[in-house]
């Protein structure tokens, strides 16, 4: 079977907009959540976000154009300026992403209101992938997986899956996503799911922490090259995707099943699909929310993947710096293990200043915690029920 490595990067992110200012952000432990300001919030008692930066500045964008487009067409030229992908044949690429719900030009619809049909005003996700096949030259295939916050991580497992069974082929996976704008913030408001602090917004998003109260929303847009061993140079490999595996517990369309059994079966899919066992993975990179009940699930998968040593296992979640990314965030987190196998630390997980005693896990916190770091577990949860797992393996020079 072929080993699949990831080999190129292009993104935007809260952080900022391409690998080197990402990494600066990530390094210094930056934040990028904020008040809102890509479009009217003065609606809501609170409007926090992880906005997508460039050069240190939100990415401004009218009501009509759907944001997380516009980022993944940035991220996807970055990718082919910085990687091998241009050098397969347009009929050996793929594009397989994960992404949000369709983007609707709320603003727009209201504006007009001339009888003009609401399909008008909406963009679909599917359509969109659709367009920058064409306009990027993949000509073997793409599709867009619109799973809430598993998307991405999804996306990137039927990348490793059609590796496998054509190591000649390149695929580009990833997500894009925003959901900052007026209806599907709304969305979440009225779910009662967003953060509710009352201190300075970089502090909104708090995974693991006693005072955990809700998740920031964020956007941007990942996209890596993954290559099989029997085509990728050496010199280019960031890390190995190992293993993949997914459920569906089907508990409930918004709150994770409490047991986290479900969650810790994708994890143990995965690990086997690697061929591994718990003992071989180093660190856990967690889903992380910032919600209270979050928090409670994932700690008993860790129980149910790690029994002897699930307080001890080194675990670290991304979402304090950067927010919720939604439909991408699982593939934006994974450059978090990308740093921590090409570093061999850790970095320490923001805003869990105060570690909940109810949830005892190692969280990595104040300083980055140096380690050897051969194998990286990577779990995310959505909406729905769906949970799914990543396996990483440090690449031997």
């Amino acid at each position: 079977m072929s080993r699949v490595f990831i080999t190129g990067v292009g993104v935007v992110s809260p952080l900022g907009t391409g690998l080197a200012e990402f990494r600066e952000g990530l390094h210094a432990s930056r934040r990028g959540v904020d008040r809102i300001t890509c479009f009217d919030t003065s609606h809501f008692p609170t409007a926090f976000g992880g906005e997508a930066r460039e050069n240190g500045r939100v990415v401004a964008s009218p009501p009509a154009e759907d944001r997380k487009a516009r980022f993944m067409h940035t991220a996807l030229r970055e990718l082919y300026r910085t990687s091998a992908v241009g050098d397969y044949p347009a009929s050996r690429r793929q594009l397989h992403l994960g992404a949000g719900i369709d983007y609707f030009d709320f603003p727009g619809y209201v504006e007009k209101a001339d009888g003009t049909p609401w399909t008008a005003f909406s963009q679909r996700a599917n359509r969109v992938v659709e367009r920058l096949a064409r306009e990027f030259a993949v000509d073997g295939g793409h599709s867009a997986n619109v799973a809430a916050c598993v998307a991405s991580t999804q996306a990137m497992g039927l990348a490793l899956r059609r590796i496998r069974r054509a190591p000649e082929q390149a695929v580009i996976s990833g997500g894009f996503d925003s959901m900052l704008s007026h209806l599907h913030y709304m969305g979440f408001f009225n779910l009662g799911a967003l953060s509710n602090w009352a201190g300075e917004p970089a502090g909104a998003c708090r995974p693991f922490d006693r005072q955990r109260c809700g998740l920031v929303i964020g956007e941007g847009a990942v996209a890596y090259l993954l290559e099989s061993d029997a085509t990728a140079d050496p010199k280019n490999v960031l890390c190995e995707i190992a293993g993949y595996g997914s459920t569906m517990d089907a508990y409930m369309v918004t709150d994770p099943e409490p047991s986290g059994r479900h969650l810790a079966n994708a994890a143990l899919a995965a690990i086997r699909d690697a061929g591994l066992t718990p003992d071989d993975i180093d660190s856990v990179d967690l889903h992380g929310t910032g919600t209270v009940k979050n928090a409670l699930a994932e700690a008993r998968a860790l129980e149910l993947i790690f029994p002897t040593r699930w307080r001890e296992i080194p675990a670290f979640a991304l979402k304090g710096q950067i927010g919720h990314l939604i439909g991408a965030c699982g593939a934006m987190e994974v450059l978090g293990v990308i740093d921590a196998l090409r570093e061999q630390r850790l970095l320490p997980s923001v805003n869990c200043d105060n570690p909940d005693p109810e949830v005892p896990l190692h969280i990595v916190r104040g300083e980055p915690l140096a380690m050897k770091i051969r194998h990286v577990l990577k779990i995310n949860a959505a909406f729905g029920g769906q949970n799914t797992a990543l396996v990483f393996r440090k690449h031997e020079d």
